[in-house]
């Protein structure tokens, strides 16, 4: 019995990624079909004009890295300590306002945003208007922060005692034993914790959509983290009801999709290759 249904659960969860793949396939091939290789490194998008996917593109990468940037440290470090600093009764009062903040809706986390991160942005740095890239990866840090953190923390306390007792053995202090006994073991799974994050803050539409600004440019300079600018996810929320599923706009929409899609399976074949591995094989 139970083969059976394992088998077809397998079944079940890989027709409908072919499903989506599929779908995300046949309704692009009409914006690639008249715009090639343009669509995705053109620049300009005006609907019912022309069409350019590198301006989402942009905004996707540099938003997710801001939102690394600060997550990475801060989840890594937080990780650490509730695994190997602090007691037990402190470990579970920590993961629990972790687990907590992990599920919390996007659309709250963008309501914050928009009235706390904004307007601090905006005060702080002199700026006419706080929505930006800079405050949608600020917004992405705190909301993919959790998902580094427990897992980060997950894999830190399965390692084998063994190894701390090892290094106390040598005559190593606590913080050499964390660094190089416990944290060369946990590196897969952080490793997997960070790939998970950052396939969160690709994805993530409505707190983005938010606060990013919603400007279908690249910035001049293309470093200027204080202009508004668009994600991929934040295009296609805002401008799918309008396209009502007809004509190229809606093709050039799923073309982002599919953009989106292979970008995301990528990170998750990395996860598994080094992440969940440890190693390349």
């Amino acid at each position: 019995m139970t083969p059976w249904f394992l088998g077809i659960s397998f079944l079940i969860s890989s027709s409908l990624a072919g499903i989506i793949l599929v779908f995300l396939i046949s309704g692009s091939l009409p914006i690639f079909e008249k715009y090639g290789w343009e669509f995705i490194f053109g620049e300009e998008w005006y609907v019912g004009e022309t069409y350019g996917a590198l301006p989402m593109i942009y905004g996707t990468t540099v938003v997710t890295g801001i939102a690394l940037g600060i997550a990475l440290p801060l989840g890594i470090g937080t990780a650490v300590v509730t695994s190997e600093v602090v007691g037990r009764r402190m470990r579970y009062i920590l993961k629990s306002v972790m687990e907590i903040m992990a599920g919390v809706p996007g659309i709250v986390y963008g309501l914050l945003g928009m009235l706390l991160v904004t307007t601090w942005i905006r005060d702080l740095f002199g700026l006419v208007d706080g929505n930006c890239l800079l405050t949608a990866g600020l917004l992405l840090g705190v909301m993919i922060l959790p998902t580094v953190m427990t897992l980060s923390e997950d894999a830190i306390h399965v390692v084998p005692n063994f190894y701390r007792e090892q290094a106390y053995a040598l005559g190593l202090q606590t913080h050499e034993v964390i660094i190089y006994a416990v944290l060369p073991q946990a590196i897969p799974g952080i490793l997997g914790a960070i790939f998970l994050g950052t396939t969160r803050a690709m994805g993530e539409t409505v707190a983005v959509m938010l606060v990013i600004g919603s400007l279908d440019r690249i910035p001049d300079p293309f470093y200027n983290l204080f202009a508004p600018a668009q994600s991929i996810a934040s295009k296609i929320g805002r401008e799918a009801a309008e396209s009502i599923g007809v004509g190229l706009h809606w093709n050039a929409l799923v073309a982002l999709g599919l953009i989106l899609f292979g970008m995301v399976m990528t990170l998750t074949w990395l996860a598994e290759r080094v992440g969940w591995t440890g190693r390349l094989q």
